[in-house]
């Protein structure tokens, strides 16, 4: 079985997704004591939405949703169909900017971000038993979250097209690498 084109995209993305989500569980973990935590969903699907096609993003975004959702306390299928749906608008609109200026990448990591980052929040606060979450902690998470989005946009971006490169067009990314 030959492992085409377009799968091999979508592994590349989904590695790349892991890693990013590592990078956060592990920065989560070293932010706990001070109450705070970051959430980078909207990075994790940008690329595939504004650069792949829409099939192969949609499933590479539907497939990082899984992976949120094996590590989310929340019902699973949640990230992912959030995922999927905000690949789907970011598609419909890709067309009326210049997707591929990294400017507009951030933008739309921020804004997607932003808006998984609203939804993910009221759905938990709805499946909360009662417990209190304050609003001074969500906006100080949300605000930590996109100021590091935009930090960390174009290395990530960076890393995949590297990794794409590298698994799509082997000869031509290492010819390049050695420029």
């Amino acid at each position: 079985m030959r492992i085409t084109a377009s799968q091999r995209r979508i592994i590349v993305l989904l590695v790349c997704g892991w890693i990013l989500m590592t990078i956060v569980r592990q920065t989560n973990h070293l932010l706990s004591p001070s109450g705070l935590s970051i959430w980078m969903g909207g990075l994790l699907i940008t690329l595939a939405s504004l650069h792949l096609n829409p099939k192969t993003g949609f499933v590479s975004c539907f497939l990082m949703g899984l992976m949120m959702d094996a590590w989310s306390p929340l019902g699973f299928g949640t990230h992912a169909l959030l995922f999927g749906a905000a690949h789907i608008i970011i598609v419909r609109v890709r067309n009326r900017f210049a997707s591929q200026e990294l400017t507009i990448g951030i933008t739309v990591a921020l804004i997607t971000n932003l808006i998984l980052f609203v939804f993910i929040t009221f759905i938990a606060i709805g499946r909360s038993s009662g417990g209190t979450i304050s609003g001074v902690r969500i906006l100080s998470d949300l605000v930590l979250s996109q100021v590091l989005l935009v930090l960390i946009t174009p290395w990530f971006f960076s890393f995949q097209h590297r990794a794409l490169d590298l698994v799509i067009n082997p000869r031509i990314a290492r010819s390049r690498s050695t420029v």
